[in-house]
């Protein structure tokens, strides 16, 4: 009898607890607002513990956050339409826009696969050294024999490895490195490319068709720009 009082007991205090916190949480400390109260129809991103890197990004570019909204309310029927004015504490963030203009994803004429569109991965470095730079010491220590020069690019400072399905491009040693899946796109199947290099002091990871791999320096140019626009 007294064992039933006291799990009845810790039961009522564990569902006290957590709606207190979910209270506080969703009635206190939620930030979140309509798209329409959001100022110029974007967001902070706040990125670093130091919350030393600043970004006001324009909402349409957060094109993962609104198709998966949109799929939501369509599988639901709830719709999820508020965000928050400030996203911080987190290490890195996503912006997705099209190649060349770098202009935010068109979710109405969007098609399967990469298309044009260009995803970019923003985050703070966590390693001593940064992928690329180990990701070319492992490579290159792999060829002893050096790789070779790759037609078609903008740049003969470029060294091209290939290894199984993934050619593997480096420029400058690792200042940027590219990865790309050798297979042919079908119908039902988009090959890809995946570049990583810096902006200041971030890294980025940024991915999109395979048929864009010429045109990687001119990406990392574009991106460097967008983010620019970005910056607070």
């Amino acid at each position: 009898m007294l064992l039933n009082h006291f799990k009845q007991y810790f039961v009522r205090w564990i569902v006290f607890i957590v709606t207190t916190i979910w209270w506080v949480d969703t009635f206190i400390l939620d930030d979140r607002v309509e798209r329409h109260e959001l100022p110029d129809d974007s967001v902070i991103v706040v990125l670093g513990q130091e919350e030393k890197h600043r970004f006001k990004v324009p909402v349409e570019y957060l094109y993962d956050v609104l198709l998966m909204r949109e799929f939501s309310e369509k599988q639901s029927g709830i719709s999820n339409t508020k965000f928050k004015k400030v996203y911080r504490g987190g290490n890195y963030f996503y912006v997705y826009a099209t190649y060349p203009d770098m202009k935010p994803v068109d979710r109405s004429n969007d098609k399967p696969g990469h298309g044009n569109k260009v995803s970019i991965s923003i985050g703070i470095n966590t390693e001593s050294i940064p992928y690329r730079k180990s990701a070319f010491q492992y490579v290159s220590g792999r060829h002893p024999n050096g790789g070779m020069i790759p037609e078609g690019f903008d740049s003969t400072e470029i060294i091209q490895y290939e290894e199984d399905d993934l050619d593997k491009y480096f420029y400058r040693d690792g200042d940027i490195y590219m990865q790309c899946i050798k297979r042919e796109e079908t119908l039902d199947y988009f090959p890809s490319c995946t570049v990583y290099f810096n902006y200041k002091e971030l890294e980025l990871t940024v991915s999109f068709a395979s048929k864009y791999k010429t045109n990687f320096l001119n990406i990392r140019a574009r991106i460097h720009e967008l983010l620019k626009s970005f910056e607070q």
